[in-house]
């Protein structure tokens, strides 16, 4: 009997002991099956463009294919909500921005998800933003702008891609620096709002240098300066508003992350892999031409980074009264 039961508690310790190995061997092997990364905007926007040209070398370095699936919708709220509630192991990304995970929690108060909530895994770079005017509107630089501002009050315009968008975000942030009143004139997306600008219809909008630059190029709009705190290096020329008198940071940026709770062995190989990617000369050449500034950071940095960002944002959407109902 002695030996019977000593049988039965080695096979039972050593049941113990393989059921206790299964997670780690599960998550050493990850990944074993494609990855699916939610772009929560439409396909060939400035956002989807570049998180295809990062999503291929991705896969590749992961040994899977990263399968990239558009869900736009309520400015990046829809696919940023599947994300949220999907399972936390690693097969379901999302590609965020500034609007997705720190302007929307402000300007949508039943928000469906909580981006404080959610993984972070690494960022990819910053999209520098940029004051576009119609070629016909009296000023060249963002001191003539402000000037212009002050002196008719509430009529000059600018456009957005919607109400709550970082188009419009960041022009609240610029009238409140340069102390003068704007009139907002929301379009339902990026192209008609760029296109009000062009015609006429609209004085101003301030827009990502992925559209700036070639508008400009095209003699189709005028740029007066860049909401960046440093100048770009794709557009070296360019002054930034604070070179011009007015301080802003109104740029937005692009990252991974996941549901909440992943498990820090996998998010440490995405960050691994997503930041060997984003740091190759080739991709950093990609990544600029883009009319991205590359950047990268620790899981643990990105953290801290977005919450920050949460905490800035939301002050200018408060102070502006932003909120869709």
């Amino acid at each position: 009997m002695q030996v019977l039961e000593r049988f039965r508690r080695t096979v039972a310790f050593a049941t113990l002991a393989f059921a206790a190995a299964l997670p780690l061997a599960a998550s050493a092997e990850y990944p074993d099956k494609p990855i699916k990364l939610i772009v929560p905007w439409p396909a060939g926007g400035g956002s989807d463009v570049v998180a295809r040209q990062v999503a291929q070398p991705l896969g590749e370095k992961l040994k899977q294919a990263v399968v990239i699936e558009n869900r736009p919708g309520a400015n990046g709220a829809i696919g940023s909500d599947v994300v949220a509630r999907a399972a936390p192991d690693g097969y379901t990304l999302v590609w965020v921005t500034a609007d997705t995970h720190a302007m929307n929690p402000h300007v949508y108060p039943k928000l469906a998800y909580d981006p404080r909530a959610a993984t972070a895994i690494g960022m990819v770079g910053y999209f520098p933003y940029a004051l576009i005017i119609n070629p016909n509107f009296p000023a060249n630089n963002i001191a003539e702008f402000v000037a212009q501002a002050k002196e008719k009050p509430g009529k000059v315009t600018f456009a957005s891609w919607g109400i709550g968008g970082s188009s419009h975000v960041a022009m609240e942030m610029f009238r409140a620096q340069g102390k003068f009143d704007v009139l907002h004139v929301p379009y339902t997306g990026a192209a008609p709002a760029i296109q009000g600008v062009i015609s006429g219809q609209v004085d101003s909008m301030i827009v990502p240098m992925s559209v700036a630059g070639p508008q400009q190029a095209g003699g189709k709009v005028r740029v007066l300066g860049l909401a960046s705190p440093k100048r770009f290096a794709g557009a070296p020329a360019l002054q930034t508003f604070a070179e011009q008198g007015v301080p802003v940071n109104a740029g937005t940026w692009v990252g991974l992350m996941g549901p909440p709770s992943m498990p820090s062995d996998i998010v440490a190989k995405l960050n691994t892999a997503l930041n060997e990617v984003v740091n190759t000369p080739a991709m950093k050449e990609a990544l600029i031409k883009l009319n991205v500034e590359p950047a990268t950071q620790t899981p643990q940095e990105f953290r801290t980074f977005v919450d920050a960002e949460y905490e800035r944002w939301g002050k200018t959407i408060r102070e502006a009264k932003i909120r869709i109902e």
